[in-house]
């Protein structure tokens, strides 16, 4: 199943969506800048504790480890979009999977067969009631451009909603971008494998009740603000996420948080994000507060902000009584 919101995004919204994208063609695209003006957006992750924003000491990304008397998980956050063939050190992973009896992997939303009915009823829901141009006719020229931009002529643009033109757009850029979502996770659980570590995710949930909700519920203003997020993205081009990528690969923590991530606060602009990105949060959570609870080490792998946001998951798991540590500390 293809992963539709790339950076900043969390897993769980990216498997959500990509129900749709398999009947829309709708693909990933890390959604970076978007000028949003308008009533405030519920962001559980606008803000991060800065206590926890150190860079590594030891080769590669960055890890947070978390443990008790006789249980030691160690977490790695990961960006949402990395360039295609981006290579990083993954000799601290491939150490900590050794020996470790699990790998917790984030939330993950699934739709089966059954459903696709009612995901091509969603898709049509996305088809505009009248012409795109005249719902947004401050954003259509930089719509067109954009769409043109990516490798299509034609004005197809304006037979969506501002929601669905900014999905489809996302589809056709990131196919431009030469980035993918689909890693650092392929090496991730490639690594696990060899080790024949077990990866499990922190939660299954369905995923139609979710996409119901954002298709049917949302509003033509989240739309526009996820539409011009995503024709600012086009326009700046895949660079910022780039060299938020190349950070994390190198440990380089406060770079890679603090990437653009105005798209984050589109997606949290539609209905029912902001509550499952906190459902999401308390999973992970909770995933690792079990795993407290059977000694030896294990092995995490969440999403890089989430983790390291207010409220997020390590002051969560801090407040739990757990013992944090920082990747600038002794790992």
């Amino acid at each position: 199943m293809t992963p539709l919101v790339g950076q900043g995004g969390s897993h769980i919204v990216r498997r959500c969506f990509a129900a749709i994208a398999a009947l829309a063609v709708l693909a990933a695209a890390p959604l970076v800048r978007a000028q949003n003006a308008g009533q405030p957006i519920d962001d559980p992750e606008a803000n991060v504790v800065e206590e926890l924003v150190v860079n590594a000491k030891l080769p590669g990304p960055a890890w947070w480890k978390v443990s008790d008397g006789d249980t030691t998980v160690y977490i790695l956050g990961v960006p949402g979009a990395v360039p295609k063939g981006m290579t990083w050190d993954t000799s601290v992973l491939d150490r900590r999977l050794d020996g470790a009896f699990t790998l917790i992997t984030p939330p993950q939303a699934r739709a089966g067969l059954t459903d696709l009915p009612a995901l091509l009823s969603m898709r049509s829901k996305l088809k505009a009631d009248r012409p795109l141009d005249q719902v947004a006719p401050d954003l259509a020229p930089r719509l067109a451009r954009a769409w043109a931009a990516t490798g299509h002529k034609d004005d197809d643009w304006k037979d969506w909603k501002p929601l669905g033109a900014g999905l489809m757009l996302a589809g056709y850029a990131v196919r431009k971008s030469g980035l993918t979502d689909a890693e650092p996770d392929k090496t991730i659980e490639k690594l696990a494998r060899k080790h024949k570590v077990k990866a499990k995710p922190a939660a299954v949930y369905k995923a139609m009740p979710m996409i119901k909700t954002l298709v049917k519920q949302h509003s033509e203003e989240a739309g526009l603000i996820c539409l011009e997020g995503v024709i600012d993205e086009v326009e700046a081009g895949p660079e910022p996420v780039r060299r938020a990528a190349r950070a994390w690969a190198n440990g380089e923590v406060r770079a890679a948080v603090h990437a653009p991530r105005q798209g984050q606060r589109c997606v949290m602009a539609l209905p029912g994000m902001a509550e499952e990105f906190r459902r999401m949060s308390a999973a992970q959570v909770e995933a690792v507060s079990q795993a407290m609870k059977t000694p030896g080490k294990a092995v995490a792998v969440f999403s890089l902000r989430g983790l390291v946001a207010e409220d997020g998951v390590l002051e969560k798991l801090r407040a739990r009584g757990f013992k944090v540590t920082t990747p600038d500390s002794a790992n």
